[in-house]
């Protein structure tokens, strides 16, 4: 199995700083990659002067070095345990800084090993999975309108024009007992999979039929790069952060 990955961020067009972050780590060595995978993240922060982008920022170095340096070997025992290390991170960081005080972030991360993918999520960022024309999401929102679409009061498309759209009932960093979705069963990888990582800038601005077409159209890169143009062309009205990544035979 082979990862074709692509990334790319972008500032919006209204917002005065970038609170989104992204990662990924593809072990060098194989014995690494054959016990613990590859790992892709995207967070989105929140909170405080500068609060949102230390948050996400450190979700995502916290979960990387936490996942590989635990010896744990079941991806999503170790990602649960990473990502409740960087809760504990950001909490302790927030506690130390009063202009930092009540910052979190969501995240949604993928670990690719072997024939499999494991997913982690707190948020409302999301992870879609592409395969054979089909684009099925594989995350639920942790968000109020979230829940109302859940419990059949909004339809997926009021959700994304809702004004309270933002506001979210679970993160990373806000409260000390956290609870993290993770995969109860792998996926199976298939040949032409695409699994695309994104925050909410681009999916309260790009509907699922728009992502569905740009995937089917593009490659990885050049659909990153379509993807911020559309949101952008909606209006920018977020950070929009978007990792892709294609499987293809070795």
């Amino acid at each position: 199995m082979r990862l074709e990955v692509a990334a790319l961020s972008h500032i919006g067009l209204v917002r005065q700083k970038n609170e989104d972050a992204l990662g990924y780590l593809e072990p060098s060595e194989i014995k690494v990659r054959e016990t613990k995978g590859s790992v892709f993240l995207v967070a989105d922060g929140m909170g405080g002067h500068r609060g949102g982008e230390i948050a996400s920022q450190l979700a995502v170095e916290t979960i990387i070095s936490s996942y590989f340096g635990l010896r744990e070997t079941d991806p999503a025992e170790a990602l649960d345990r990473a990502f409740k290390e960087a809760n504990r991170i950001i909490i302790e960081k927030s506690q130390s800084d009063v202009s930092l005080h009540g910052m979190g972030t969501t995240c949604t991360a993928l670990v690719f090993r072997g024939g499999e993918a494991y997913l982690a999520h707190v948020g409302d960022s999301r992870a879609y999975l592409f395969r054979d024309g089909k684009l099925d999401r594989l995350t639920e929102d942790h968000s109020l309108v979230g829940e109302m679409v859940r419990s059949g009061i909004l339809s997926d498309e009021d959700a994304r024009f809702h004004p309270r759209r933002n506001v979210i009932t679970r993160s990373i960093g806000t409260h000390e007992d956290l609870l993290v979705d993770v995969s109860e069963e792998p996926i199976e990888l298939e040949k032409g999979d695409v699994f695309v990582l994104c925050s909410d800038g681009l999916t309260s601005l790009v509907g699922e039929s728009e992502l569905r077409t740009v995937l089917e159209a593009n490659a990885p890169g050049s659909a990153c790069a379509a993807l911020v143009d559309l949101a952008n062309d909606h209006g920018g009205k977020d950070n929009i952060t978007i990792q892709i990544i294609k499987v293809h035979e070795k």
